[in-house]
């Protein structure tokens, strides 16, 4: 471990002496999908589970992107009910070694989130390292938890692997709510959170920045009220074709200002 903390050390020395190159990043949703098939309505909603993903790169393929600080995630007509899952606290698994059993009934999702670090002065692949970790989601009563984990493993040879590991060890998460918003002009539930500083920047002078993420949250489904009730539901859908979209704030730093993008996905109803 000392070993790696020293390449890493070593990696941020070099901002004092190399400028900061600009980047533009590009960002694509490439997995948009839900496991319950129709179309749902406001007076039938159709319990689902779902699965997202997205990447984002840099517009020259030799370069890491740009760090990402605020995310907002939705589909036209899929809203979510917190009340539909057990929950868990925040604080019951930040920085904490292991995720408590108590949490597990709150757990509705697992997933992988590729990153790659290396110092803020040099965006390049070649003078960065895989940073691949385990993403667990659970229910925090207003929106999700993402736990992230490298599980003690050792960053992976080359950025085709998907194996789990990273330079420095992690164990952390993010605090996450859901937000009330419309999709292609339907009622919808956007996932919103900010990276920390310990993510986006491991060390001074480090940079984490993200690649790709592939989630899949479980279909969850409580009776409420007298009715099946789903931690994700499908209120709705226009022509037949969802809408799934995904915005990015950048972070700002001494060369760029913060940044937002949108991008999105056309796929089955």
């Amino acid at each position: 471990m000392r070993k790696l903390l020293i390449v890493a050390l070593a990696l941020a020395a070099v901002v004092s002496v190399v400028g900061v190159a600009l980047a533009a990043n590009t960002y694509k949703v490439h997995k948009a999908s839900t496991s319950a098939s129709g179309k749902g309505s406001k007076a039938k909603p159709i319990p689902t589970g779902i699965t997202l993903g997205f990447q984002v790169a840099d517009s020259d393929p030799s370069k890491r992107g740009t760090v990402v600080e605020k995310y907002a995630i939705g589909a036209e007509g899929i809203v979510t009910n917190p009340k539909a899952a057990p929950k868990c606290a925040f604080t019951d698994m930040d920085n904490e070694a292991t995720v408590p059993s108590k949490c597990n009934k709150a757990k509705v999702g697992d997933g992988i989130v590729l990153n790659a670090a290396g110092a803020s002065s040099d965006q390049s692949f070649a003078a960065s390292s895989p940073c691949n970790l385990q993403v667990r989601l659970y229910n925090n009563g207003k929106g999700m938890i993402i736990r992230l984990d490298s599980n003690g493993k050792p960053a992976p040879a080359d950025f085709s692997s998907r194996e789990i590991g990273c330079l420095l060890p992690i164990a952390t998460a993010i605090n996450g709510t859901f937000v009330k918003t419309t999709i292609a002009g339907l009622p919808s539930s956007d996932f919103r959170f900010t990276v920390p500083q310990n993510l986006k920047h491991p060390l001074a002078g480090i940079d984490n920045s993200i690649r790709e993420s592939v989630t899949k949250i479980a279909l969850k489904t409580k009776v409420i009220n007298g009715r099946k009730t789903g931690f994700y539901e499908k209120v709705g859908c226009k022509a037949n074709k969802r809408t799934t979209r995904a915005t990015f704030t950048t972070e700002a730093n001494a060369s760029q200002p913060a940044a937002k993008f949108t991008a999105t996905k056309q796929t089955k109803c």
